[in-house]
Parts: C-alpha cells; sequence; structure tokens
C-alpha cells in the first residue's frame, strides 16, 4: 500500500510539471505602465488685411492650410533567443528549436511626422493652370529649409474653372523649437498666358505663421511573451528586423543630409 501511494504522489508531481510546461503561466504582477509622449505642432496664420488664407492674383486663388496632426500609437516589437527554462527544455529539440522572447514597447509619434501644407489652387482663368516652372519654400525661424518636397504643386495642372489640391513637405517637427515663426513662398506662379500658351504674367505668393509645439500623451504597458520556434524561423526573423533597422537609417540619413543642404 505504500509503494502504490509512493507511485500515485510521483506521478501527480510528474503531471503536474508538464502541465505546467504546456500551459501558459499568467504573472500575477502588472505590466509596468509607461508614460507615452509626443509633440505636435499647432500652426496659426498670422492674420492681417495682406496674408490670409487665400490670395488672388491674376485670376488664380490660391489657399495655404497646415495638416492636421495626430498622435498615434506605433509599438516597437523586438525578438531576442534567450535561455529556455526547465519546462521549455522538456518540450523542445535543444538541436534544432530556440526560444525566443518578445518584447513589444510603447511609443506615441506624431502623424503625420514632418511639415506639410496643403495647396488648394482655384483656376479662375479660361486656360489651364499649370504648376511647371513654379518653386515652393519654407522658412522656419527665418531660415530656409533646403530640401521642401514640392514635386505635387510644381506637377499641378488644374483645368479653367475648377480647382485642385497639392501638398508640399516641409522639415521633420523633431527639428522644430517649442515656437516659433513659418512663412510659406510661391514664386513665379505662372497667372496669365496668350492664344499660344505663352507667359504674359507670373506672381509670388506669401504666407506667414506662428507654431507652438505642443505634448500629446498617453499610456501603455510593455508586454514580454516566449515562445519556442525554429532555427531557421529565427533566422528570417533576424534577417527582416535588420532589413527594417537599414531602411531606417537611411530615411534618417536622407533627412539629415536634406536639413544640411
Amino acid at each position: 500500500m505504500k509503494k502504490q501511494l509512493k507511485i500515485f504522489s510521483f506521478l501527480t508531481v510528474s503531471a503536474s510539471l508538464l502541465t505546467g510546461c504546456v500551459a501558459p503561466q499568467t504573472s500575477m504582477t502588472p505590466a509596468p505602465t509607461t508614460q507615452l509622449s509626443c509633440r505636435l505642432p499647432q500652426i496659426a496664420i498670422i492674420a492681417d488685411t495682406v496674408n490670409t488664407p487665400t490670395q488672388t492674383k491674376g485670376g488664380l486663388d490660391i489657399t495655404i492650410t497646415p495638416v492636421l496632426y495626430n498622435a498615434v500609437r506605433a509599438d516597437k516589437t523586438t525578438f531576442m533567443q534567450v535561455q529556455p527554462n526547465f519546462g521549455e527544455g522538456l518540450l523542445m529539440n535543444l538541436q534544432t528549436q530556440v526560444v525566443v522572447e518578445q518584447v513589444t514597447t510603447p511609443h506615441l509619434v506624431a502623424q503625420p511626422g514632418r511639415l506639410e501644407f496643403n495647396v488648394k489652387i482655384h483656376n479662375q482663368l479660361n486656360r489651364v493652370f499649370h504648376g511647371q516652372g513654379a518653386v515652393a519654400q519654407i522658412n522656419v525661424d527665418s531660415k530656409l529649409f533646403g530640401n521642401t518636397d514640392y514635386k505635387e504643386f510644381s506637377g499641378g495642372i488644374v483645368p479653367p474653372l475648377n480647382e485642385n489640391n497639392f501638398i508640399v513637405y516641409g522639415p521633420p517637427l523633431d527639428s522644430l523649437k517649442d515656437k516659433g515663426t513659418m512663412s510659406i513662398f510661391l514664386y513665379d506662379v505662372v497667372t496669365a498666358t496668350d492664344e499660344a500658351g505663352n507667359i504674359k504674367d507670373k506672381q509670388n505668393y506669401t504666407w506667414d505663421f506662428t507654431y507652438t509645439m505642443q505634448t500629446s500623451t498617453d499610456t501603455g504597458e510593455m508586454k514580454r511573451s516566449r515562445q519556442i520556434m525554429g532555427v531557421d524561423q529565427y533566422q528570417q526573423m533576424l534577417m527582416q528586423m535588420q532589413q527594417q533597422q537599414m531602411q531606417k537609417q537611411m530615411q534618417m540619413q536622407s533627412q539629415i543630409q536634406a536639413q544640411q543642404q
């Protein structure tokens, strides 16, 4: 009878251990909460009789407005190989499998992440408006941003008595001070042509704004999980992570170069 009790006790403990390996363990400790924040620009036009959002010259109504900015969640997930615990070691093949810990870190980012202005053109002329040849420029705190992206505007076409919208892109938001001023310039905008399409007149447009960077906040939890996977699968995940990091580095370098130009 005693031998039977001992055998039963051993089987009970073994079954408990194996069950603990299969079923995920839920931690009673809550995940740490992190305070998240990012900066969003509040942009307002310096209103006066000349510096109005809509300016009309030679039959073209051009309206400049900043786009709307939002704080969005952009959680970052990383993977790392870790040592298996006792339960994982019983379930896995140590030769072909590894234990991978996944860590998700909460982040809050501004969307979009750079200055953007909407250019609305209402063409009251009896001829098609072409943006080709026109130049857009953005100055922030009286300094020229040397790589303004205005391809949409310069390549834009607006038929007679119609309107269209284009985006002009400026510097990244993280390059802005806490507050300051910015100006948008449109140079050599064709406002009149003859019957043969030859340019008769060009106009320049200017808008001045103030900006204030305001902090948007949220909370998030850092989450951790573990899983057993094949070595090949883990290596593929590492390659994907490296490619994503290289792409981000290239984007950051291009932004830095644009600011230096």
